[in-house]
């Protein structure tokens, strides 16, 4: 007995010597994922990053995120995808800034065995939305706010709160990157088709959600319209920067009415202060979460994600910030 336990041993020391010990299935290792965002100076992107950092917790994997200093700086952001991809972690997760630029560097991830998923805003793959899967040469799926829909809630809360008439303002963050671009065309084309009574001016962009440009935007179109009824913002910077607008121009509350989009903590102020009227919230930690849910279940089990997974949205206002389902999706 004891002879055969001092083999045993010997065995055992010799395979770690030699390197031939039982290999460490996915299933127990911990796993490497890469999560390239499309920012990281927003709270709405610290948000995510806690969704999916809490997820992965529950799931033995670890996350790496990152995003460059500023939402325009595409060119950034793929250098950060080359890098994520030479470091062959067990996954990647994305955030597209442009809507084609990332390609050829998904193709390389594919070729290289790295399974991808989106999140946010996803690439404008060829073949679109039916091409995602694991046969792709884009990605498995996306997780993501349907923002055309949530453009187009915020136009009908507009619509409500101006009675129906008046001029509205779209001030965009983005003419480059899908999500921006759904934002501001939900908003515009609801408008256009259901509420004729609504005169839109001329969208202006505060690229990249520059606060201090959406301040000089609204700041002149309130000086070039004594009668601006609305103002739509299409994310947290647009929508703090035309608060301060209205905080310039001296505005009685709810005198123009504001919409924004996401929260943070000086939106969700204006808001409860009511210079802001509401806005349109996503789920950011649910974004995290569900991106990471999504690879771990793929490299450990291989489950096919859906191409498709809508985190949800809705509109809150000071009458309903505090109600668990929308105060469950903010952040300070």
């Amino acid at each position: 007995m004891k002879k055969g336990l001092i083999t045993v041993a010997a065995l055992s020391a010799l395979a770690l010597v030699t390197g031939t010990a039982t290999p460490v299935t996915a299933a127990e290792k911990t796993l490497k994922i890469e999560l390239i965002s499309k920012g990281e100076t927003h709270q709405f992107w610290q948000a995510v990053k806690k969704g999916a950092e809490d997820q992965a917790k529950k799931m033995n994997a670890e996350v790496h995120f990152i995003g460059p200093a500023a939402e325009t700086m595409i060119d950034k952001q793929l250098e950060m995808l080359d890098a994520a991809i030479a470091l062959k972690p067990d996954a990647i997760g994305y955030a597209a800034l442009g809507t084609t630029q990332s390609l050829p560097k998904l193709k390389a991830a594919k070729a290289a065995g790295i399974p991808v998923y989106m999140f946010d805003t996803a690439a404008s793959c060829e073949g679109g939305v039916p091409k995602l899967g694991p046969s792709s040469d884009c990605a498995l799926g996306v997780a993501y706010t349907n923002s055309t829909a949530a453009g187009s809630l915020a136009a009908d809360w507009m619509a409500k709160l101006v009675g129906n008439k008046g001029k509205v303002l779209v001030v965009g963050h983005s003419q480059t990157n899908q999500t921006g671009i759904d934002r501001a065309n939900g908003f515009i084309n609801r408008m256009k088709a259901k509420y004729k009574g609504i005169t839109l001016l001329t969208p202006q962009y505060a690229e990249g959600g520059d606060a201090l440009k959406a301040q000089e935007i609204v700041s002149a179109s309130l000086v070039a319209n004594k009668d601006l009824k609305g103002v739509y913002g299409t994310n947290e910077g647009v929508s703090i920067g035309a608060g301060q607008a209205f905080k310039a121009a001296k505005l009685k509350n709810g005198a123009v009415k504001l919409i924004g989009f996401d929260s943070g903590k000086q939106q969700m102020a204006n808001i409860k202060s009511g210079l802001q009227s509401g806005a349109i919230t996503q789920s950011p930690m649910g974004i995290g979460a569900k991106t990471v849910e999504a690879l771990v279940n793929y490299v450990r089990n291989k489950t096919v994600p859906k191409n498709l997974i809508d985190t949800g949205f809705y509109y809150y206002d000071k009458k309903n910030i505090a109600d668990p389902k929308i105060a469950g999706n903010l952040y300070e």
